[in-house]
């Protein structure tokens, strides 16, 4: 196990960075409607026809920047790369701000419930004037697919409403029509698990700092007795969309709970467990400890777990980011990090890591059996969740990297160089404060990547990996 100490924080972990933003625009659209053209000219497929709403949103955004705001729609894409969008009342005037050239219909049963329905038209008529016909081979994207010994035949088994999957079916035979979610999320190579240009690259940075400054704010407003929701208010945030619920969460029924928060009668107590989290689309930053001042101010019931709980489970992230480079294999990650930690003793349940995007999870290779290796682009949100009970205690140091080649690696200095400059400054960071030795091949997202705070009320101090 490496050995892991306590060393005072550099003034970069909690400086905030004012970035200049990045939206992605009319040609970053249009180069991943490419890229899904081109997939579907491999698959021979004829039609891609992609569901979404409010909740599973993302591979239709993805496409087009239209998320579904209230209404369920559906994006219809031909083999020319034409596309169409189905959508409800209230969809259609938001649907102009699609940055190139669509056509549009409305559906209204895709409108809120009592909204006017005067507008006839069945949706495998809309469908059909998309040109999807008896003769057509269809790829539906739902939200997810579906693994071989699960659900009967995963080619043909789709988890969107069946009124939308029963009027596809009366335009075609149902031999013709197959999931198509794989092509966008599953590995090795779904359009979805990398970031295609250093444009990209510079936005989920743009996220990053965002969320960090967020998280940084927080944590200099934590302080025994404020509340969950007095110390979310000085967050700063915007109100921009987030990937995930804002987490704040004070003390062992609140941690346990999670999602649950924040609350306005939950207040911290010192040597309690406590963490926040925060993101926007495109990035996440979680970090959960001990509202302590240092190993004394645990409470009585925490102190016995601070070796080799707490300081287990960084350890456990140095190993992930010493072992990450592009080409470097799922399993490989995953046996670096359970060389430090074990599922009974540190109570982990999900993978040791996982791509992300503008939802907070889309999908992960960290098992151990995994062969997947690291893509150049791959998008992945460092997350080992550490969690048991009796006592509640709970350790996350969640942050997003990127995974970037050394050609990827230029274009970025090139075209967006005050982000490469912020890349550079915590990669030497995390090599010179933290002790992390991180390849060049990864990039992290914000100021806070790798950093640890074992006493939460004291952000002077962090933990790092002790020379051997």
């Amino acid at each position: 196990m490496s050995l892991i100490k306590t060393v005072p924080a550099v003034p970069l972990f909690r400086q905030r960075v004012n970035a200049v933003p990045v939206f992605l625009e009319k040609e970053d659209y249009l180069l991943r409607v490419r890229l899904l053209k081109q997939r579907m000219e491999e698959k021979q497929v004829d039609f891609v026809v992609i569901y979404g709403d409010r909740e599973h949103f993302s591979h239709m955004e993805y496409f087009t920047s239209y998320d579904c705001r209230f209404e369920e729609a559906l994006m219809v894409m031909d083999r020319e790369g034409k596309v169409s969008m189905i959508v409800g009342n209230e969809g259609l005037s938001y649907s102009y701000q699609i940055p190139f050239k669509v056509d549009r219909y409305v559906y209204q049963n895709f409108s809120l419930q009592g909204q006017p329905r005067e507008r006839p038209e069945a949706l495998h008529q809309i469908l059909s004037r998309t040109g999807i016909c008896e003769c057509s081979r269809v790829g539906l994207v739902g939200v997810k697919y579906f693994e071989d010994g699960r659900e009967g035949d995963p080619t043909h088994t789709f988890d969107l409403p069946a009124y939308i999957l029963a009027a596809v079916y009366r335009l075609c035979p149902a031999e013709r029509v197959v999931n198509f979610t794989r092509e966008l999320t599953g590995y090795p190579d779904g359009i979805r698990l990398r970031l295609h240009t250093p444009k990209e690259i510079a936005w989920a940075e743009y996220a990053g700092c965002r969320v960090a400054n967020a998280v940084q704010n927080m944590l200099e407003a934590l302080a025994p007795g404020r509340s969950e929701w007095e110390v979310s208010a000085c967050s700063g945030a915007g109100l921009e969309a987030n990937n995930v619920h804002p987490m704040i969460n004070f003390g062992p029924q609140s941690v346990s709970l999670g999602l649950k928060s924040p609350r306005p009668d939950v207040y911290l107590e010192l040597g309690q467990v406590c963490g926040v989290c925060y993101s926007v689309r495109g990035n996440l930053t979680s970090k959960i400890a001990v509202a302590a001042r240092d190993p004394d101010s645990y409470s009585e019931e925490l102190r016995p777990y601070y070796e080799n709980f707490y300081k287990a489970h960084f350890a456990a992230m140095v190993a992930w980011y010493e072992a990450a480079r592009v080409g470097a294999r799922c399993s490989d990650l995953y046996d670096a990090v359970y060389a430090h930690i074990d599922h009974e003793r540190h109570g982990i349940t999900l993978n040791p890591g996982h791509g992300t995007g503008t939802e907070e999870w889309i999908n992960s290779a960290f098992s151990a059996t995994s062969d997947h290796a690291l893509m150049d682009g791959e998008f992945i949100q460092v997350d080992i969740i550490a969690s048991k009970s009796d006592p509640v205690r709970t350790s996350i140091c969640e942050d997003a990297v990127v995974i970037a080649s050394e050609k990827t690696r230029l274009q970025l200095a090139e075209e967006f160089p005050d982000v490469w400059k912020r890349i550079c400054a915590r990669q030497q960071a995390m090599r010179e404060t933290l002790g992390i030795s991180i390849s060049d091949d990864v990039l992290p997202m914000s100021n806070l990547n790798g950093v640890y705070y074992p006493f939460m009320l004291d952000l002077r101090t962090v933990l790092a990996k002790q020379d051997q």
